[in-house]
Parts: structure tokens; C-alpha cells; sequence
């Protein structure tokens, strides 16, 4: 009975009788699977928070003539 073989790229059919020969010279009954080249990971960029400071502008400010309370 035939049975195929691989050996990295290579594959055939090898009889019964034959098998254990190619066995020792590192032949394998299953296909190599493919290597699955992961993509590289890219970082994102973080997020930053871009706001002005809140400035509040009084105009008003007291002065010492404010504090001087006359009393009748």
C-alpha cells in the first residue's frame, strides 16, 4: 500500500517496504505546515487632552474706599 511522504517542500509516494528507510532520513508523514508570518504590531498613538486654561478676568476689584462704611 503507497503512502505519501513529505519532506519539507518535497513529497512522494513510497511503498510500504520503503518506509522506514525514509523515515530515518527524516521523511514525515504529514504536510509541513505553512509559517503564518504575524504582522507587526503598531502602537496608537495616546490620546492627549487639548484644552486652555480658563482664565477668569475680573474687572472690578475693590478698593479701600469700598471698605469704609459710614455709619449716620
Amino acid at each position: 500500500m503507497p503512502i505519501e511522504m513529505h519532506k519539507g517542500k518535497n513529497s512522494k509516494v513510497v511503498q510500504n517496504r520503503d518506509v522506514r528507510q525514509h523515515r530515518k532520513d527524516g521523511w514525515v508523514f504529514q504536510k509541513p505546515s505553512p509559517t503564518i508570518e504575524k504582522p507587526a504590531r503598531t502602537r496608537r498613538p495616546r490620546a492627549t487632552l487639548k484644552a486652555d486654561p480658563i482664565v477668569k478676568q475680573v474687572n472690578d476689584l475693590p478698593d479701600t474706599e469700598d471698605f469704609n462704611i459710614i455709619e449716620e
